[in-house]
């Protein structure tokens, strides 16, 4: 990589952490359609093999610890994770996304491609629809009754597990509005576990897809060097959106996360 393109990585990791941090969700949500961008025609004029995608996964995944952790530390020492269904719901996810990790390996990376592109901008709209809604309830929950059954949780971490695994995205982008709808949680504590979920389970889908690269002809050392350049910056990301996710409104957040969800997906079809 030149310096531009390092440096440009390094601000990838620093604004996927920042709204990652505040909305709950894996970095690579916005770092694997960013390194699509940057590695093309585009920004540098790159025309890389599809089968970068596969070490792009690699790098956002392995990004994905790096963010989460500082997030949830600060989402705990606030209380808003839930730790009661942690294990239910890690066991769940971890079992998917080791799965879902294998499957990925089955497609070529330009199919992988084409269905995170599907994949985000049907995120987007549910979430434009959401944000649309009428707003019932208050960001603290009042009034909410939680349905945090197991079947629920398993339902939950296992959906998001799986589909985060194929696409390389942690699942975290989908465990959030999960837990809203099937078990009912307020969503800041629906936010503070799913990132405690991901840095629990991110590394291991992370040191499977790396270990894996080689089927693709991909090199491991490509993928560290984009997650290398990516960590330092997401982390500084995960903890400042994790701190600022309590006290600005959450809901304005995820409006610009998803528009630049939506443009990056538009771009990498």
């Amino acid at each position: 990589m030149t310096i531009d393109q390092a440096s440009t990585v390094a601000l990838i990791g620093l604004i996927a952490g920042t709204l990652g941090g505040i909305a709950g969700v894996g970095g690579s949500v916005l770092i694997l359609p960013a390194l699509h961008i940057v590695f093309s025609p585009f920004l540098f004029g790159e025309s890389p093999d599809p089968q970068i995608h596969h070490a792009f996964m690699a790098a956002g995944m392995t990004v994905n610890v790096a963010v989460s952790i500082p997030a949830a530390w600060r989402h705990h020492r606030q209380g808003a994770v839930r730790t009661s269904i942690l294990p239910r719901l890690i066991l769940s996810h971890l079992l998917a996304i080791v799965i879902g990790v294998q499957l990925s390996n089955l497609l070529s990376g330009g199919a992988l491609q084409i269905l995170l592109a599907v994949a985000l901008m049907l995120y987007c709209f549910w979430n434009l629809r959401m944000l649309a809604r009428p707003r019932r309830r208050n960001f603290d929950g009042t009034g909410r009754v939680e349905r945090a059954s197991t079947p629920r949780l398993a339902a939950c971490g296992f959906s998001t597990g799986l589909l985060g695994g194929v696409l390389g995205l942690g699942g975290g982008f989908l465990l959030v509005p999960f837990l809203q709808l099937l078990c009912n949680l307020r969503l800041k504590n629906a936010i503070a576990t799913s990132s405690a979920v991901l840095c629990l389970t991110a590394g291991v889908g992370a040191t499977l897809k790396l270990a894996t690269l080689y089927q693709h002809d991909q090199s491991v050392a490509h993928a560290l060097s984009l997650a290398a350049c990516m960590a330092p910056t997401g982390i500084l990301g995960g903890w400042l959106g994790a701190k600022w996710v309590h006290k600005m409104p959450v809901a304005a957040v995820r409006l610009v996360m998803t528009g630049l969800i939506l443009l990056a997906a538009t771009k990498i079809l």
